[in-house]
């Protein structure tokens, strides 16, 4: 997804002076540039704005290619690079276009790890359709300074979660879970039925910890959100452009 700004200078030819048209392909990448970054800003304050927590690796995907005199386009983006992470340019795009929410990376690792229950035949642990959301206990998360589950959590759970073998293990009972070392493991509908020591009733991820009740529930399975669009990317561009460009081209004092 981008915004291309384009200028065509015929429109402008003919008022200028002999020394305005040798200037004028200078002139508008200089005021195409001042309004990519423009929009940039109001990019990353519309995305405050639609949205209740943004990291600064969201804002920080706000990009744009910069025009030259040969070339009078200046491009804004969403930065498609994981960069190590998830594409900002992905995991924004249903909030733009509207859709599905975006399966991480951590999702989609679920996705292809095979159901430790014998009952679930290999098949994997997420569904196309459903994703693991992090609950609310504060005891069992941790938690960043926005309020999120830190990142390197997420890591740990999906390495132990990898290991089929030990998760099946854990699944057997506190005991072996300990013995084995395993902290996370994952539990589906059936097995979470089967144990007699559950606070809870649905499927997720749990820690294993001390106490009455060993087995805790961080992660909770659920259906994958359908959002509705909230972030006007390509707007929030035309509006900008629009009222900016023309603004900018005429502080060029050399026209």
């Amino acid at each position: 997804m981008e915004i291309s700004i384009d200028f065509d200078s015929d429109a402008l030819l003919g008022k200028l002076s002999a020394f305005g048209k040798v200037q004028l392909p200078m002139a508008a990448s200089i005021a195409l540039n001042q309004t990519a970054f423009k929009i940039r800003e109001e990019l990353q304050e519309g995305a405050k704005s639609a949205f209740k927590e943004v990291s600064p690796y969201t804002l920080s995907g706000f990009k744009y290619d910069k025009a030259t005199p040969e070339n009078l386009e200046a491009r804004i983006y969403i930065n498609p690079d994981p960069q190590g992470g998830n594409a900002r340019s992905d995991y924004l795009a249903p909030h733009i276009y509207g859709g599905l929410a975006y399966r991480t990376r951590f999702q989609k690792s679920l996705s292809r790890t095979p159901d430790p229950a014998r009952s679930a035949m290999g098949g994997p642990i997420l569904a196309p359709n459903r994703i693991m959301v992090p609950t609310q206990s504060p005891r069992g998360i941790r938690f960043n300074s926005r309020g999120k589950m830190m990142s390197t959590q997420y890591e740990q759970i999906n390495t132990y979660i990898q290991d089929t073998d030990s998760t099946r293990t854990a699944t057997t009972g506190r005991k072996t879970a300990k013995a084995a070392g395993t902290r996370y493991f994952y539990m589906n509908q059936a097995m979470v039925d089967e144990r007699r020591n559950l606070r809870v009733t649905k499927p997720g991820i749990f820690m294993v910890r001390g106490g009455r009740y060993p087995l805790m529930r961080i992660m909770t399975e659920s259906s994958v959100p359908n959002f509705s669009p909230k972030f006007r990317f390509f707007e929030i561009g035309t509006r900008t452009a629009t009222t900016e460009f023309p603004r900018f081209l005429s502080q060029q004092k050399f026209l």
